[in-house]
């Protein structure tokens, strides 16, 4: 018969697995954005044409900037 802390333990984990997969996930696609902004906004700067194409958390992407 498990103990009422296993139980804790347990309902714990599972309470806290969301909230670490979603920082793992989250995470990485925040600096992704954060680096497609830069790049947008360095290519307008010298008046370029901006070609972009990504999924929707930015883990596949690319960028061309055509003069």
């Amino acid at each position: 018969m498990k103990s009422r802390k296993d139980t804790r333990k347990i309902v714990s984990l599972l309470l806290l697995l969301p909230l670490g997969i979603s920082f793992l996930i989250g995470v990485p696609s925040y600096f992704n954005h954060q680096a497609i902004e830069s790049a947008v906004d360095g290519c307008e700067k010298i008046g370029g044409e901006v070609n972009l194409e990504k999924d929707i958390l930015a883990f596949n992407w690319s960028f061309s900037c055509e003069n």
